[in-house]
């Protein structure tokens, strides 16, 4: 059986970098700049080189104190949804205790961005890869962070078979 290959993503310089610095060395895992200029390119760079199952995307919403999952995103009057398996999210959160809310707010800021040009970029391929956004608290404000990074990890062991 083939493992899932996933990537994870976050912002340079924010809590999603703390969280991808955390997490075990076997994912893939990139940090987009804070510049809107450079995430497109980006974006074709980091897909050109391999090809995922799924991409998890995570950034910073400081005043929040769960995640937030971002079901759309959008550009101007266009929006995007998620094609990511929610109900399997959801049912891993729950179980492991983990608070979040679904959301339909991405903002409009560089998470948004990016969240919409890699579904953009994706619908416009015959890729069939997934892909979600969440928003994370400040480290200091979410009090399921390490445990977070301790379950993604964990998961990772248990599909490898160790």
């Amino acid at each position: 059986m083939r493992q899932n290959r996933i990537l994870f993503t976050g912002f340079k310089n924010t809590s999603s970098a703390t969280l991808l610095g955390m997490l075990s060395s076997v994912y893939s895992r990139f940090l987009f700049t804070n510049d809107y200029s450079t995430i497109n390119d980006e974006i074709g760079k980091l897909f050109l080189k391999e090809e995922y199952d799924y991409v998890i995307m995570f950034g910073q919403k400081p005043l929040i104190k769960q995640l937030s999952i971002e079901i759309i995103c959008k550009q101007m009057q266009d929006v995007l949804e998620t094609n990511f398996p929610l109900e399997e999210l959801m049912y891993y959160l729950k179980k492991n205790n983990i608070s979040y809310k679904i959301s339909r707010n991405p903002g409009t800021s560089h998470c948004n961005y990016a969240y919409y040009h890699v579904l953009k970029y994706l619908n416009s391929t015959e890729k069939q890869t997934k892909v979600i956004f969440i928003h994370v608290p400040y480290k200091k404000n979410f009090i399921e962070f390490n445990k977070l990074v301790k379950i993604i990890n964990q998961k990772e062991i248990k599909e490898n078979g160790n």
